[in-house]
């Protein structure tokens, strides 16, 4: 769907003239939306050119899971105490600020005034809104209890979010610990050492300590050949950057490497196995065949481990195996969650343990997080303090030495 257009002038709440352009499907909703703006509406002209269909151009994903799931909660608060659902979403359109995701919302509204269900308008924009979600519009539409799906997955996507974010703090200052350790050490090797070396020859025949000579000819080599090294490294990583992108077996085999370390593969794990059962219990305990919600799980889960283990128990219930043989076969599922799993098939109420699962994962995530956060960064300050004190040790010991050489 195109939006149009429009030129407005207006008189604002103080009495002065404002001007303005804005986008909408039609001009009785552009005045409707400046009206939002307290705005006493004087002229609203539509207008077209070249820049107008460029700006029409859009790339990437236009909303995010924050963005999301602000969305949810208001559209399921609106439709809850009573406001219909073509009317709550003209709404959120109108008091959207953002063009893109203006348009994006105007094209729901467009779509369900053209008598199409939410979750179709939605499965239209499969990039802004996530499979999972679709599903479970569609099972909120046909129960009828939309307003608390909708919520429900606010809630979910809240805690999914919450997540990632932690996750992604427990990893980022061990990587900025990393990152300054390297860039220090070239930065002595290149610009420090080879400076010093003057210095250190202007003693004569003297002998240097070993550690020293080391990082002498390390930062000279360095010096010499930092093109070579550091086109190299470029040539590198943009050929494993496309063979990752480009490459299904090499990009499950990078994916099952990094699972395998140590510290990182863990916080993968129960990330994975989190997303996996918060999706499968949303979905089961909402009426969704257990068949259906592995398909869709197949379709959300992102690590290439992960989907195959989905489409391993996929493969095995239509054999007519149990559904927690692959998670039990699995290395990379903890036990817990596989007996989990073959509990709830023996008393065949799967949907409710997936759901004592789920909460039980988002209660220990934030403990295990905090754990790895607490672990990880001592042990990169060391390695950063490490290598700076070595190198200062290299510089220093020729200091205290030559002096009894001379």
């Amino acid at each position: 769907m195109q939006l149009r257009n429009f030129k407005y002038v207006c008189i604002n709440a103080e009495g002065k003239t404002v001007k303005g352009k804005m986008e909408a499907i039609s001009k009785s909703v552009c005045i409707k939306y400046l009206q939002t703006k307290n705005y006493k509406v004087k002229q609203v002209i539509e207008y077209k050119n070249i820049i107008t269909k460029l700006e029409q151009i859009t790339f990437g994903k236009l909303i995010k899971t924050k963005q999301l799931v602000f969305f949810l909660k208001q559209l399921g608060s609106l439709i809850n105490s009573g406001v219909k659902l073509l009317p709550a979403l003209e709404l959120l359109s109108l008091q959207q600020d953002n063009r893109n995701i203006r348009k994006l919302y105007f094209e729901l509204y467009q779509q369900v005034y053209n008598g199409n269900l939410l979750s179709k308008a939605m499965s239209r924009r499969p990039k802004e809104f996530p499979n999972l979600l679709i599903q479970m519009v569609r099972v909120g539409e046909m129960s009828g209890d939309l307003p608390e799906t909708i919520l429900k997955m606010a809630e979910y996507y809240e805690s999914q979010m919450k997540l990632t974010s932690e996750i992604k703090s427990a990893t980022r200052m061990p990587l900025i610990y990393l990152g300054a350790a390297i860039v220090i050490s070239i930065g002595m090797l290149m610009f420090v050492f080879p400076n010093i070396t003057g210095l250190f020859e202007s003693f004569g025949d003297a002998k240097l300590p070993p550690i020293t000579q080391f990082f002498l000819d390390t930062g000279t080599f360095f010096q010499n050949y930092a093109l070579f090294i550091f086109g190299s490294i470029a040539i590198v990583a943009i050929v494993f950057t496309l063979f990752y992108k480009r490459n299904e077996k090499f990009h499950f085999y990078v994916q099952l490497g990094i699972l395998k370390m140590p510290i990182f593969g863990k916080l993968i794990q129960m990330n994975n196995q989190i997303l996996i059962a918060n999706s499968l219990s949303q979905m089961l305990s909402n009426g969704i065949h257990s068949m259906e919600a592995l398909k869709t799980m197949k379709d959300i889960v992102e690590h290439d481990v992960y989907k195959e283990l989905i489409q391993k128990t996929i493969n095995y219930l239509e054999d007519g195996r149990p559904f927690s043989k692959a998670f039990e076969e699995s290395p990379y599922i903890d036990p817990i969650m596989a007996k989990m799993i073959a509990t709830g098939e023996k008393t065949g109420d799967i949907p409710r343990l997936m759901s004592n699962l789920s909460e039980y994962y988002n209660g220990i995530s934030e403990i295990r997080v905090q754990q790895l956060k607490n672990s990880i960064q001592p042990i990169l300050l060391i390695f950063v303090y490490a290598i700076v004190g070595v190198m200062i040790l290299a510089i220093m010991l020729p200091m205290l030495s030559l002096g009894t050489q001379i």
